[in-house]
């Protein structure tokens, strides 16, 4: 089997996990930066596991504060993991999973169900793409 083939393999068993998956919107971070997430507890470990490696396998390496952090675009969405998988330490391996659409304003809904009126929605789609760009300028993309 080729790279190529490989990587196809891979990625379309990891939209069949995203398929498969509960995400949940963060609501915590509606005005800063808008995902959402699935945790392992939620779903099959192996798939979740696989997951994880295609994100390590296939993802672009990208600054994250003081650190770089493996991120997976595919389709519409960005994905990243919380922790290290290659840790021996069960407390520091990745129980999470985190999503956001490249296109922001897809959260407008999130945001209107947590109590936001149409204003502050389109204030919050204004502010999230202006973080986006930043970050993007920031990262060199």
């Amino acid at each position: 089997m080729t790279m190529q083939q490989e990587r196809e393999r891979d990625l379309q068993s990891f939209r069949d996990f995203v398929e498969e998956s509960r995400w949940r919107f963060a609501k915590t971070y509606v005005e800063s930066y808008p995902h959402e997430y699935t945790l392992q507890k939620w779903g099959e470990t192996a798939g979740f596991a696989h997951a994880i490696r295609c994100i390590e396998e296939w993802g672009v390496s990208e600054p994250f504060l003081n650190t770089q952090r493996k991120y997976l675009y595919l389709d519409e969405s960005k994905y990243w993991h919380m922790g290290n998988p290659s840790s021996d330490k069960q407390e520091d391996q990745p129980t999470l999973i985190n999503r956001a659409w490249l296109e922001m304003a897809r959260y407008r809904e999130n945001a209107s169900s947590l109590g936001y009126d149409d204003e502050q929605v389109n204030k919050l789609v204004t502010r999230w793409r202006l973080l986006l760009e930043k970050a993007q300028r920031r990262e060199g993309r």
